[in-house]
């Protein structure tokens, strides 16, 4: 993600879900690949690429099949301005590959700065 590595989508399941929250204006559920890569290149296209994503992870922990990371992603969205956010990702493993994706965050700073 911090490398914007074009390889990414080949960690997805070809049946992999993604999970935003509702209350955001890209949450709900993505299912299959191509839905969720089409959500990440949207999510993406909020920031300003020019600058660096500044990702920092604070924790991760795993338990059986599931995988959690909280982190902070430092960046600059595509109006120019200085965004911090806090997020939670769950990631279901299998075979390899993730098959499940629960993002949590601070949707209405998101909204505020993003949207």
């Amino acid at each position: 993600m911090r490398s914007g590595d074009p390889t990414l989508p080949d960690l997805l399941a070809d049946d992999v879900t993604w999970w935003a929250p509702p209350s955001s204006p890209l949450g709900g559920v993505h299912s299959g690949k191509p839905a969720v890569v089409e959500l990440m290149q949207s999510g993406v296209g909020l920031y300003d690429t020019s600058h660096a994503l500044e990702v920092s992870i604070e924790q991760m922990s795993a338990e059986g099949d599931w995988v959690s990371v909280q982190m902070i992603l430092e960046a600059r969205t595509a109006a120019g301005a200085a965004t911090r956010n806090q997020y939670h990702f769950s990631f279901r493993v299998g075979e390899g590959r993730i098959c499940e994706v629960r993002e949590y965050l601070d949707t209405p700073y998101e909204q505020q700065k993003l949207f």
